[in-house]
């Protein structure tokens, strides 16, 4: 597993990299459309990851809940689930949207800290109300639930 985490890595640094260098060969008046890049690609690719998710068995975060729910799920979490799949797949096409938008005015770090500061806000605003809602269950906070999906590997389908 280290191994893999390894290379995942080197490739993201790759990447990184490569992007400096694309950045380094656009003419000047092209910088803001290049920095406006990663988030907004970032967020599609995760947007489509997210909604494509929705139409294959089992929802991506239904996938995440079974990490913390490992006897099953009842049906009302497996639609919650769902639903939650779904808001952050809007969640995703919104922030690519507005990425997208604020680019002339906002410079590329800036830009680029946006959407995970939104996500972080969306993470706890779920968290808080889960806990509320489904007050029944045990859940680990989110801290807690990337740790452990960190440590055990990401569920398989």
């Amino acid at each position: 597993m280290h191994t893999r985490l390894v290379l995942r890595l080197l490739f993201i640094v790759a990447l990184g990299w490569g992007f400096t260098r694309l950045v380094q060969f656009t003419p000047p008046a092209w910088h803001a459309l290049v920095a406006a890049m990663p988030p907004v690609l970032i967020s599609l690719l995760l947007a489509f990851i997210f909604g494509r998710s929705l139409y294959q068995e089992e929802a991506l975060i239904t996938r995440i809940a079974r990490c913390e729910q490992p006897h099953g799920l009842s049906d009302e979490l497996l639609q919650y689930t769902r639903q939650l799949t779904a808001i952050w797949s809007l969640y995703l096409l919104g922030c690519a949207l507005l990425c997208a938008v604020l680019a002339p005015q906002l410079n590329a770090g800036l830009l680029a800290a946006l959407p995970p500061l939104l996500a972080a806000v969306l993470i706890c605003a779920e968290y808080l109300f889960r806990r509320w809602r489904f007050r029944q269950y045990k859940h680990r906070n989110p801290l807690a639930l990337m740790l452990f999906l960190v440590q055990h590997g990401f569920p398989a389908r």
